[in-house]
């Protein structure tokens, strides 16, 4: 926090608002609003930026507000971060482009529209809101949800494709072997039929790139969110590679291999899984639910 509080005491108009408590978010909400300020700028730890989410839809004085959101990488988040264009790990580096941004009038040239995910069933805490849902094998590969944001071009590419062949070579190894119940995953979405199997991957998400930046759908429905499901065979996951080398996911579905919107789904499943990058636990029920709910602005610094 020394280095953020370096950078904000080096600009001019920046209203800066610690908090300790979540009840300290609606008062900072409230400050701000009532400024007029132009944008919001998060320190995206899982705490915080889910609990500003959730003040923002479920606050009635809020409803209306109409500010972007700028979301610093904080480790556990840079998932999200780099997603809307943030090219440094350091928050205060990103903070700084935040406001270099700011000063030459081009902050605002890249707000975006984003749904939120609600999900419902979380151990400890009920529900949570945000943009990034991932469970399966891949979140034992810890390194893939906390890996550093290293910026744009040539290098930045060649790191990728070599993260992608890690993953990939990890998880071809331990495809296809004994089966473990516990890891077996329930899927219904948007009411269908239900599907029951042991998943490579589950992706749920309302951002226009998932995982080592591997593109979506753009232009994705209102109210919708991706959804990526490849099956925990060698087959699925081979095929699961070509597109992730390629830097997008088809919408052609492949053996073991779905691609689509949803709505909503109900997840059933005893393994932890990810949210934003940060790791939870199911309730006792066992059980996921997972919405689409209100639309945010964000701020894309690309």
């Amino acid at each position: 926090m020394d280095k953020i509080r370096a950078v904000i005491a080096q600009g001019s108009g920046i209203f800066h608002y610690e908090v300790e408590k979540h009840k300290d978010i609606s008062e900072a909400l409230t400050r701000f609003k009532q400024a007029h300020v132009d944008a919001i700028v998060i320190l995206g730890d899982r705490a915080l930026s889910s609990a500003t989410f959730e003040h923002i839809v479920e606050n009635e004085r809020f409803k209306d507000m109409d500010i972007p959101l700028a979301v610093l990488p904080a480790g556990d988040n840079n998932i999200v971060a780099e997603n809307l264009g943030a090219a440094h790990s350091e928050p205060h580096r990103a903070l700084e482009d935040i406001l270099h941004r700011h000063q030459t009038g081009r902050l605002l040239n890249g707000v975006v529209g984003s749904s939120l995910l609600k999900v419902e069933g979380v151990r400890g805490v009920g529900y949570l809101y945000g943009l990034f849902l991932c469970a399966g094998e891949i979140t034992k590969q810890r390194h893939i949800f906390h890996r550093a944001v290293s910026g744009r071009g040539v290098i930045q590419k060649f790191r990728t494709w070599w993260d992608i062949l890690r993953l990939i070579l990890s998880a071809y190894g331990g495809a296809g072997g004994k089966a473990d119940l516990r890891n077996a995953i329930r899927i219904n979405r948007n009411q269908r039929g239900a599907v029951v199997g042991h998943f490579f991957m589950l992706l749920i998400t309302t951002l226009e790139k998932s995982l080592l930046g591997v593109a979506l759908k753009q232009n994705i429905k209102p109210g919708a969110a991706h959804f990526v499901s490849v099956e925990n065979t060698k087959n699925a996951v081979i095929q699961t590679a070509k597109q992730m080398l390629r830097g997008k996911y088809e919408r052609a579905e492949v053996a073991g291999h779905v691609a689509t919107d949803i709505q909503h789904a109900r997840i059933v499943l005893q393994t932890p899984f990810v949210l934003d990058g940060s790791y939870y636990e199911v309730d006792d029920s066992g059980e996921l639910f997972v919405t689409v709910t209100d639309h945010l602005k964000l701020v894309r610094l690309d």
